[in-house]
């Protein structure tokens, strides 16, 4: 009775849908102990495929969240739309530094070599060169994601997981900051987080400056201006989304 939520009394549907939902809840417990394969005691990297699998964790996507209240403006979208809708756009280059970090940049005419970049090639020639594009492509997705098979072995201490955090947002800057993409990819943050029934969200921001392919660069009011109307065309179309708040951050 002390618990959250302890003395409400539910109706008789609420009853059912309890029932109907306890009753998987305990038949994957039941599941896991004659298995010993239990999601919440492993790396959330190797749970993952089994908890998407889950019909708890299904019916719980469905219900409604309210709001996140903590979001990062470069890590609010799946990364695989990142690789197979960015990427594929025209004018989309891509660079290997010296330290062998990718980066990307969208241009016309190619950028010109410099320090950091001593060569930007076409991503549309480059996977044309390739032998197997879909390999490719899988690799961009590793280099924008932490995800690997044995994490306790690759992320020896948090120095180093953090380190892997920052160039992955060094490396898909220069996608998402480029106006175009800017836009649908704000859109899509809210979608992505609308079909999980969040209906609300506060994404903290650096505002960076966003670029069109000309290499002019916008500042923070055209951004905050961006995200005011991107989210209230996206209302529109979705009533019952509540809106999102940017709270201006920097970096640690």
């Amino acid at each position: 009775m002390m618990r959250l939520g302890g003395r409400l009394v539910l109706n008789t549907k609420e009853e059912l849908a309890n029932e109907r939902l306890m009753t998987l809840k305990i038949a994957e417990m039941k599941e896991a102990m004659r298995t010993l394969i239990f999601p919440p005691s492993m790396h959330f990297f190797q749970a993952k495929h089994l908890i998407e699998r889950s019909q708890v964790f299904n019916i719980l996507r469905m219900m409604p969240k309210g709001a996140a209240l903590h979001l990062h403006d470069i890590g609010i979208v799946t990364m695989d739309w990142l690789v197979r809708n960015v990427t594929y756009r025209p004018h989309c280059h891509i660079c290997f530094t010296p330290r062998g970090i990718m980066q990307f940049r969208f241009a016309h005419p190619t950028p010109r070599p410099s320090e950091k970049c001593s060569k930007w090639i076409l991503l549309e020639d480059y996977r044309k060169r390739v032998q197997n594009v879909t390999e490719f492509d899988d690799s961009l997705l590793r280099n924008f994601t932490l995800v690997t098979q044995h994490p306790e072995v690759i992320y020896t201490n948090q120095n180093v997981v953090w380190s892997k955090f920052e160039t992955i947002f060094f490396t898909i800057s220069g996608l998402i900051h480029y106006a175009p993409v800017f836009r649908d990819y704000v859109f899509r943050s809210m979608q992505e987080f609308y079909e999980d029934n969040v209906l609300y969200m506060e994404i903290r921001a650096r505002l960076l400056p966003v670029y069109e392919l000309s290499g002019e660069h916008h500042d923070e009011e055209w951004s905050v201006k961006t995200y005011q109307e991107v989210a209230q065309k996206f209302v529109e179309t979705h009533p019952e989304f509540i809106g999102i708040k940017i709270i201006y951050s920097d970096h640690r």
